[in-house]
């Protein structure tokens, strides 16, 4: 998730666990800063981008290096406030375990990977019920966060309001994965009225919303997009046909780049040539044709391929934007372009 969530969803786990004992202010600023402290991975070197891709929300982000690191940082914050000198240790010890692996669970509600287990297991666990920013998950602990901020005292109708801040983040989580579920129903049943493999399917969320879902399926040489919200009436629907260009694989002297993006992003991914440069893309995040990651990891010049160091691509502005996610929430005729290279096929 965003940095802003993070922040706020540790700073009302502070607020709830200490607040009453160092003030709702300290307890929120605490609680913030602890609970962004395992994205800071993000600053570590990496050998290039790709790298630095697969490697972002690993071992900082496992829940057994957060629990060995809890209570290192709880003595810490014991030490730190006076108000928690006389408290028994395990107390500030378990709100800052609370505040460490609650960033990495709700990470791994997203579709980016997060690798949770790790060292035991090197799986990247994504979810990818919930898109990296929603409003409704973060604006009740946004709000409680503010408060906490400007009070001196721990009242409890702030404390009752952190509680609830909690509860309702959860509850929009869990509603998250039901409807997930829901949308994926929808999108198996567009596939299947246009006889498209359905074995291999991914559904996530369009941006700050749990309506309105994309479906990837991967069918060999190719994937398809398919646009489904939870309000729409009919159980087929458009979908979106686009090559994956496995066959540029064949053209590289060394597909160690396109191996690790194809492994982190568990198979969801597609190979481009755009002006003669070869892109490696993964299809989980964005819409076509603008992906969040998509590398450049060689050159194509007279039919000889040179490798070089992977480029993140800058995305470029995506034609519709929220205008079409907003129309496209209520009305399922609303049509969607997806570049001139893909077919559009509709059910009849």
């Amino acid at each position: 998730m965003d940095s802003l969530t993070q922040f706020t969803l540790g700073a009302v786990i502070g607020v709830a666990t200490l607040g009453r004992r160092i003030g709702p202010r300290k307890a929120a600023l605490t609680g913030g800063i602890v609970a962004t402290v395992p994205d800071l991975d993000v600053f570590l070197p990496a050998s290039d981008p790709i790298d630095a891709f697969v490697n972002h929300r690993g071992w900082s982000h496992s829940l057994i290096t957060l629990s060995i690191a809890a209570p290192v940082l709880g003595e810490g914050v014991r030490r730190l406030f006076a108000g928690l000198k006389d408290a028994p240790r395990w107390a500030p010890m378990g709100a800052v375990w609370l505040m460490l692996t609650t960033h990495a669970l709700l990470d791994a509600m997203t579709v980016y990977g997060t690798k949770l287990f790790w060292p035991l297991l090197d799986y990247p666990f994504g979810l990818g019920s919930m898109f990296i920013i929603d409003p409704l998950y973060t604006i009740p602990l946004l709000v409680v966060t503010v408060w906490a901020l400007f009070s001196g005292s721990l009242g409890p109708r702030l404390h009752k309001a952190a509680t609830l801040g909690l509860v309702l983040s959860t509850v929009y989580a869990g509603w998250s994965a039901v409807g997930q579920q829901l949308a994926r129903d929808r999108v198996v049943a567009a596939l299947e009225a246009h006889d498209i493999a359905t074995d291999r399917v991914l559904v996530t969320p369009m941006p700050f919303t749990t309506v309105l879902w994309r479906g990837i399926a991967v069918d060999g040489d190719r994937y398809v997009n398919v646009y489904r919200s939870l309000l729409d009436k009919k159980d087929n629907g458009i979908v979106h046909v686009h090559p994956r260009n496995l066959g540029l694989r064949e053209m590289l002297p060394d597909d160690a780049p396109v191996e690790d993006v194809a492994l982190f992003s568990k198979g969801y991914y597609a190979l481009g040539n755009g002006g003669g440069d070869l892109l490696v893309k993964d299809l989980r995040m964005g819409v076509t044709p603008n992906f969040v990651f998509t590398f450049k990891i060689a050159e194509i010049r007279n039919a000889v391929v040179n490798m070089v160091t992977p480029v993140k691509l800058e995305r470029t502005n995506e034609e519709g934007g929220l205008e079409w996610l907003w129309a496209r929430t209520f009305d399922e005729t609303v049509p969607r372009i997806e570049g001139s290279l893909h077919q559009s096929l509709s059910a009849n």
